[in-house]
């Protein structure tokens, strides 16, 4: 008997065994179970005169557009624009009136931001051409409102209506006797620039440079060409301290050139070519 019990006994003690190790360790949950995932910058609604015109996603914010390319044809021309609202994180919105007057040289744009958050900005075209700094900056928006001008002929004539063709696509072909080069939009974009002629804030390059750039050092004449076949004749008389052929990427991308010259204490504006496209060294 006493053998049967004790049989019994490791019989039942090898059976809890089995049983305890056919049980499974318990499962822990993983790190990352209770957390969410980052939250995505969501895109910018943009609204013209009240009316929801366009949800730009943050892959097309990512290419840093121009505002107005982001609109109807019909509200484009920056010169029409009173009032541009942008909706931020704030309670209050901003409010920019009549961008085209108080930044005449600059153009509106979106791009990421603060965290890589949509943010609204107002940019020399050159800076906007480099992903450069705004002159002017918003983060965090979440809608843009534009009010545009109904009817008269406010801001008609305005040459900035979201044509702009990339500044990083420009070509200037430079003839001499030597041969042909070129200056890519790359190359000019990356020379210094300077204040025009009598106004400092507004950023160019002198003639000067792009002849640099292009190894042109010996010339008496020089034929300028812009993209309809217009031509200026300069000669080397033409190119001094006191008359300075001067160049600015305008709002439509291309390069604007006017000759300034000294008239006592300020300057005056000459020749002018609205979209330089080739010179010629004779």
């Amino acid at each position: 008997m006493r053998t049967s019990l004790c049989l019994s006994a490791i019989a039942a003690a090898a059976l809890g065994l089995a049983c305890s190790g056919d049980k499974a360790p318990a499962t822990q949950g993983s790190a990352g179970s209770a957390g969410s995932a980052a939250a995505t910058p969501a895109g910018v609604e943009i609204f013209v005169n009240d009316a929801s015109v366009a949800t730009i996603p943050p892959a097309q914010i990512a290419k840093w557009p121009r505002l107005d390319t982001l609109v109807p044809g019909d509200a484009r021309k920056l010169g029409t624009w009173e009032l541009v609202t942008v909706q931020t994180a704030r309670p209050k919105p901003s409010e920019l009136a009549h961008p085209s007057s108080n930044y005449p040289d600059m153009v509106p744009a979106i791009f990421p931001g603060d965290g890589g958050a949509p943010a609204f900005g107002m940019f020399d075209a050159v800076e906007l051409a480099k992903k450069g700094k705004a002159a002017l900056r918003e983060d965090h928006v979440s809608a843009i409102r534009i009010k545009v001008a109904q009817g008269g002929n406010r801001g008609q004539n305005d040459d900035g209506g979201g044509a702009a063709a990339d500044p990083t696509k420009l070509v200037v072909t430079v003839k001499t006797k030597a041969g042909t080069t070129t200056l890519t939009g790359e190359k000019l974009l990356a020379l210094p620039r300077e204040g025009t002629p009598g106004n400092p804030d507004q950023k160019g390059w002198r003639l000067t440079a792009l002849l640099d750039a292009a190894g042109v050092k010996a010339y008496d004449h020089l034929v300028l060409t812009d993209a309809s076949g217009t031509n200026l004749l300069l000669d080397r008389k033409d190119i001094s301290d006191t008359s300075v052929p001067f160049i600015k990427l305008n709002k439509q991308g291309s390069l604007r050139l006017r000759v300034w010259k000294k008239a006592g204490d300020g300057w005056n504006g000459a020749g002018d070519l609205r979209g330089l496209a080739a010179i010629e060294a004779r």
